[in-house]
Formats: structure tokens, C-alpha cells, sequence
């Protein structure tokens, strides 16, 4: 007879968590490995290094019945030490008689309730520690030794919400301390509320998304174009009717631009309860003000240059002023994304001060990503209109020229496993947002707010 043969195909994972008890050993249901950790400081975290290469790896189990791996690994600098919980991890087995579920138990570096040891290569000394806690790996809070005292660091995906806290303890308590006593050590001191996430108020968001996709094979691209409050099509520059072929209107379809999209978005939020449509001409009064002589003061005469940023701050002043029953402007309306939740950000050159708020610009859309975490944890059930301001080649050798003429929507959201998602639309088509950030590289986005509701009944 044959031997089976077994293909090993990655489903997804169950993480192996404790007993209900365990909740009021720590409020966030983080896998605990200090009771495991007072017995490790010894052998691995300040033996030297080539007895700690000389370990074995081991399975410890805490109180509370979590197993925990602990190990070595190394790179050409660091000797990293990783007391990692247990994790079940689905597969499907096939063999000749046929498909049959199984778990296998992994321990990644970077699970939740992961702790790990960072420590020198050549002199063996404390480098960081980094306790792992949230369902994104790349979230986490890192630890270090400055002279006699302990310093901190919040990292959301490269980004410093803080940096060089100063902790009250010595280096090697860590050694031993509960995520929840460090929590608590930290909780004054350190953006916590960021991690403090409720998935079911993402409903709205996910309600809009899925109404959002669902319309995606109607939209057809055009420059200029979007609907005016009677629902007729027409050019946003003029406001003038415009043509569109029979067939697309045949097929229910929609010819739009990029700043029509959006206003198609904000229609689908305001009809319920206005019972018409935006009008256009008050999506189109300026919101920047050019010091007069200046260059973009001179061009702006010949050029719209802040055609989406007007657009997209005027579409949430509208927004706001129709859910609340008053007249508001996007100068009174708190819609525009000012915050500065981030200290610096990590870069291939080093620490970088580069995701700060720029008035009239917005945030570089290579650092986007921390902000929109920060955002769907801090403004859970809201979405965000993003007007790009692109630089653009001046033939006369001339100073450089800024166009904000492409716009986009951002849903960021929390699944129910706690994992950050956000999905973007663009011209109708959607993008994930890595994609959005390599399309725009290089470019600004300014980010208008707006409540999501699960009342969104789009054109």
C-alpha cells in the first residue's frame, strides 16, 4: 500500500487563550508569561551569549495552563531571546482518503502576549525589550536601558506615538513583569487608548463598504463629471449638463471623476435625510487663501490649484451640516484631520520627523498608514475623504507647481479579531491601502472627516 502523502495548507490560526479567569489577570486577555520569565533570567536573559546559544528550546507552562516556548535566535548584531505562547494553527491534510482537518501547535515571534529579549551579540548587554499585545505585529511596546534609567517607546507600524519615555523602574524588572503590571506602570504615560478597540462600532463602515462594492461594476471614468442635485449628470467645472451614452444609462451605470465619486459617496449619506442631492457650486468655494503676489496667488488666477480640497472640505461641511439641522463651513465644521499622534518615524536613514499635520497640505502619503490606525481607533465609525496634492513639472522652470486634482475615501475599520483593516476607493475601483500609498508616493493627502451611517442609499 501506498504511503499517504500530506499537503500542509495554511488556513488560519487559533490562538490558545486561558480560562474566563484569566480576564481579571489581565483586561485585555494577553497571554502572561511572567511567572514563566522569574525562572529564565539566569540561563537566558544574562547568561552569556554562547551559553545561551547552547540552550535548548523549552516549553514552560504558566498557572493558568498557557504553554510558552522559549528560544534563540540571532542575526548578524542581535541575539534575540523569544518567550512566545502557544498559538493553534489550522492545516487541512490530504491524503489518499481524502481531506481531514488538524492543528499543529506554532509559537511566533510576534503573537499576541509574545515577550522578547533583545540583547547584543558580541557583549551580550540589554538592547530592548518588546512586549507583543495586539492582533498587528507591527504594534508593540519596546523598552530600553539609557544610563541608569528605563525609557520607552509606543510603535504603531514604524511610527512613534511615543518616544523615550522615561519608566520609574530598573531595566531588569522587565525581566519579571506582567503585561498588565507594565500596562499599569504606563498608563499615564503612555497612548494606550490607542489599542483599546470595540469592533462592533464598525458596523456603519462595513454597512458602506459593502454598498460601495456592490455598485463598483456601474462606474465608468470621466474627467469633470458628477451628478448635481436633481440626479442629472453634468460637468462640475460649468455645472452644465453633459452627454452620456445610452447604453451606460441602460445598464443603470454612472460616469463620474474622482471628485464626482466622492460627492456620489456623500449623496448616498445626505438623501435620507435631505431628501436631494449636494448642490455643486458650494462644493466649489475656496478654502485656501494665497498670499497675494505670490506665485500660486498669480497662478491660481489661471488655475484651480485646491479644486479637491475645496471639494472634499465643502462635501463634509455639507455632511455635518445636514445631520445636525445647521449651516456649517468646512472653517467651522472640525472636519479637517489636523491631530499629530506621532513624536518620529523609523526610516532606512534613521529617526524622521515627517508625520506632522502641513496646514493646506495635509500628512505625506508614505506615512499614512500609522495615522489611519490611530484614526479608526480614536474616531471609531468614521470615514475620511482624501484630496491628494500632487507636484506637478513646471515647463517654464519655474518654481514647482501643487495640484490638488485626484481625491479618494478612506474606511479604516477593526475586524473582529482586533486586526487593523482599511480599504480605499478611488474612481469607483478600490485599493488596498499599501497600493493607494505606492500609487502617491511622494504626494500629500488631506483628510476631511464624516460620520459613517448605516442609512447610505447612494444614487
Amino acid at each position: 500500500m501506498k504511503k499517504p502523502f500530506l499537503l500542509i495548507v495554511t488556513v488560519f490560526l487559533f490562538v490558545f487563550v486561558c480560562s474566563p479567569c484569566f480576564a481579571l489577570y489581565n483586561r485585555q486577555g494577553v497571554p502572561d508569561s511572567s511567572e514563566v520569565r522569574v525562572g529564565l533570567v539566569q540561563n537566558w536573559f544574562t547568561a552569556p551569549v554562547e551559553q545561551v546559544r547552547a540552550n535548548t528550546t523549552e516549553l514552560h507552562i504558566n498557572n493558568l495552563g498557557t504553554v510558552f516556548q522559549v528560544r534563540a535566535e540571532e542575526n548578524k548584531t542581535d541575539l534575540i531571546i523569544v518567550v512566545a505562547p502557544q498559538e493553534k494553527l489550522k492545516v487541512d491534510i490530504y491524503s489518499e482518503a481524502g481531506k481531514q482537518a488538524s492543528f499543529v501547535d506554532v509559537y511566533p515571534v510576534d503573537a499576541p502576549g509574545s515577550w522578547v529579549l533583545i540583547r547584543d551579540i558580541n557583549t551580550g548587554k540589554p538592547i530592548h525589550i518588546r512586549y507583543y499585545f495586539v492582533a498587528d505585529s507591527d504594534i508593540y511596546v519596546q523598552f530600553s536601558p539609557s544610563g541608569a534609567k528605563t525609557i520607552a517607546d509606543f510603535i504603531i507600524f514604524g511610527s512613534y506615538a511615543a518616544k523615550g519615555v522615561p519608566v520609574g523602574i530598573p531595566f531588569e524588572r522587565l525581566y519579571s513583569l506582567s503585561f498588565s503590571d507594565m500596562q499599569n506602570l504606563t498608563k499615564r504615560t503612555l497612548p494606550w487608548e490607542y489599542t483599546s478597540i470595540m469592533p462592533g462600532l464598525y458596523h456603519p463602515i462595513l454597512q458602506m463598504v459593502a454598498v460601495i462594492r456592490e455598485n463598483q461594476m456601474r462606474f465608468f471614468e470621466e474627467k469633470d463629471a458628477a451628478y448635481n442635485e436633481d440626479g442629472m449628470p453634468v460637468y462640475i467645472s460649468s455645472n452644465t449638463g453633459r452627454y452620456v451614452a445610452d447604453e451606460i444609462i441602460q445598464a443603470d451605470g454612472l460616469t463620474l471623476s474622482s471628485a464626482g465619486f466622492l460627492k456620489w459617496i456623500v449623496d448616498g449619506l445626505v438623501i435620507p435625510m435631505a431628501g436631494s442631492y449636494t448642490k455643486i457650486e458650494p462644493l466649489l468655494v475656496p478654502t485656501v487663501e494665497y498670499k497675494q503676489g505670490s506665485f500660486s496667488d498669480v497662478l491660481s488666477k489661471e488655475t484651480n490649484l485646491s479644486f479637491t480640497l475645496d471639494w472634499t472640505r465643502n462635501l463634509a461641511a455639507a455632511a455635518l451640516s445636514v445631520a445636525a439641522g445647521k449651516n456649517y463651513y468646512f472653517y467651522n465644521s472640525g472636519c479637517d484631520v489636523i491631530i499629530e499622534p506621532f513624536a518620529s518615524e523609523q526610516t532606512e536613514h534613521g529617526f524622521a520627523n515627517s508625520l506632522g499635520y502641513l496646514k493646506d497640505s495635509g500628512y505625506k502619503v508614505d506615512s499614512i498608514k500609522p495615522l489611519m490606525y490611530v484614526l479608526a481607533a480614536s474616531e471609531p465609525g468614521r470615514f475620511f475623504l482624501g484630496a491628494i496634492k500632487k507636484n506637478q513639472e513646471n515647463s517654464s522652470n519655474g518654481p514647482e507647481i501643487n495640484l490638488f486634482q485626484e481625491c479618494v475615501a478612506f474606511f479604516p475599520y477593526f475586524d473582529t479579531t482586533g486586526r487593523f483593516n482599511v480599504v480605499v476607493f478611488e474612481n469607483g475601483k478600490e485599493l488596498t491601502l499599501d497600493a493607494f500609498i505606492k500609487k502617491y508616493s511622494g504626494s500629500y493627502v488631506h483628510l476631511t472627516r464624516i460620520n459613517a451611517s448605516e442609512r447610505f442609499f447612494p444614487q
